[in-house]
């Protein structure tokens, strides 16, 4: 299937011809002609699938763009990043459309100017975060209850990042015969209710379950063993000639500290992204690492959601983040547009409730260690695969209870009191058989000598 095959109109096929785009990702080809028929849709795929192009082409085939000075369309994007990539590739087609509005609105702007825009014009299409968007509809500014497309982006990192009531407000003023998309990379429990109130008669497009995790990317997982993570850092970083390298970590407070693992070992260049940065200083960064002013950047968890940041041949985690699923996120900055990519994990294999989490979710890891200052395979048949039949019944059941993601906190404690109790009554047990057994024996021998062998 081709692009063309979707009966686009004239100034769409152009810029995609510029592009250089002929044929359309999955998740473009199940998604684009359900909008096409004015049909709502949620779509569950992970960042770097195509989301943007399956939502964006059939709102600018569809906007009527003899009638200017209304809002008809609506892009809600969790970050400031995301919604301004999506702005740029909006404005990519105006180059085919002198006719398309456009308005980018979010935090670190320049509300004056914003406000004096609106004040004259409201645009086609409004592009923002969801508090920046609630901020103007407030202000009688934007007037987006014209709404006739409306899309959600990234909704679970919405969630995630505590803008769900401004989220919640936004919908509640929109025309209910629009057409709405919701994208999401994770089935968020939020996500079933939020449909059934404002997304009705919606169509669902899931590929989680077709595709865990690109296979154009290479996961290899390090034992750190009694090494620090700086160590193992030092030795790997020396062993990979990356083009664009990305380091997670899990925190803010961790990124400098990681900065200045890299500068001991003359690693000066470094680029950084993480959450404490302002506004203008983030979309700066930003853009020196998409013009490849560095070959390292340490980042947190923003970088790994809705940024695109192309050339990214190797990601380094420093450990797990909180949500495991995270990690598929942070792989799949590598391996895109056809590319291959390598995703390290720096963990101690003893964390195998982890492991496994992730190996039972598709990804299938290498696992290696150092020795010396060599890379070699780990022997982990063992480790990564505990054998239950030398679990008695009792404890394989209470594993089996407390391994349950949904358990409430502190199922690790509860699980090792249950196994730690299972494991005195057996000792018990064995206690009482051995007295009977020398009680036996006594009893026995003493019967010997009174009654002789008869």
């Amino acid at each position: 299937m081709n692009f063309s095959d979707f009966g686009f109109k004239k100034f769409i096929n152009d810029g995609l011809e510029v592009k250089g785009f002929t044929t359309p990702t999955q998740v473009q080809e199940m998604v684009v002609p359900i909008l096409k028929k004015h049909q709502n849709v949620v779509g569950i795929a992970h960042t770097g699938t195509g989301k943007t192009y399956a939502f964006l082409l059939p709102i600018l085939n569809n906007l009527n763009y003899e009638k200017q000075g209304v809002v008809q369309g609506l892009i809600i994007a969790p970050t400031r990043e995301l919604a301004k990539q999506i702005y740029d590739e909006v404005n990519f087609f105006k180059n085919f459309q002198p006719l398309l509005k456009t308005g980018l609105y979010i935090g670190g702007e320049d509300n004056l100017k914003i406000a004096e825009s609106l004040t004259h014009h409201q645009p086609l299409l409004a592009i923002g975060t969801p508090q920046k968007l609630k901020e103007l509809y407030e202000q009688n500014l934007l007037k987006l209850t014209t709404s006739t497309w409306v899309v959600v982006d990234e909704f679970d990192m919405i969630f995630d990042l505590g803008f769900f009531d401004d989220l919640d407000f936004l919908m509640s003023k929109i025309k209910q015969d629009s057409v709405k998309a919701l994208f999401s990379a994770t089935i968020n429990p939020q996500l079933s209710p939020f449909v059934k109130k404002y997304i009705p008669a919606v169509q669902i497009v899931d590929l989680i379950q077709e595709k865990k995790i690109t296979k154009q990317v290479k996961n290899i997982l390090i034992d750190t063993k009694n090494k620090d993570n700086q160590e193992v850092l030092t030795l790997l970083l020396k062993r990979l000639n990356p083009y664009l390298m990305i380091i997670f970590v899990n925190n803010k407070n961790e990124v400098d500290r990681v900065v200045g693992w890299l500068k001991e070992i003359s690693i000066d260049q470094v680029g950084v992204l993480h959450g404490d940065l302002p506004p203008r200083m983030r979309a700066a960064m930003l853009k020196r690492i998409k013009n490849n002013e560095f070959k390292y950047v340490v980042a947190t968890d923003i970088a790994a959601r809705g940024i695109d940041i192309p050339g990214v041949s190797h990601v380094v985690s420093l450990g797990l983040p909180k949500d495991l699923s995270y990690y598929v996120h942070r792989a799949g900055r590598s391996g895109r547009n056809g590319l291959t990519g390598e995703s390290y994990l720096l963990l101690n294999l003893k964390e195998q409730d982890k492991i496994n989490y992730l190996t039972n979710h598709g990804i299938n890891f290498e696992v290696k260690k150092f020795l010396h200052q060599d890379l070699v395979n780990e022997k982990t048949s063992k480790k990564m695969n505990p054998k239950k039949h030398n679990l008695s019944s009792e404890e394989q059941i209470i594993l089996h209870k407390y391994h349950d993601k949904k358990v409430k906190p502190g199922y690790k404690k509860k699980r090792k009191q249950a196994l730690e109790t299972i494991k005195k009554q057996r000792r018990r047990q064995h206690i009482k058989e051995n007295i009977d057994k020398i009680k036996k024996a006594k009893y026995q021998k003493r019967k010997k000598e009174v009654f002789g062998n008869d």
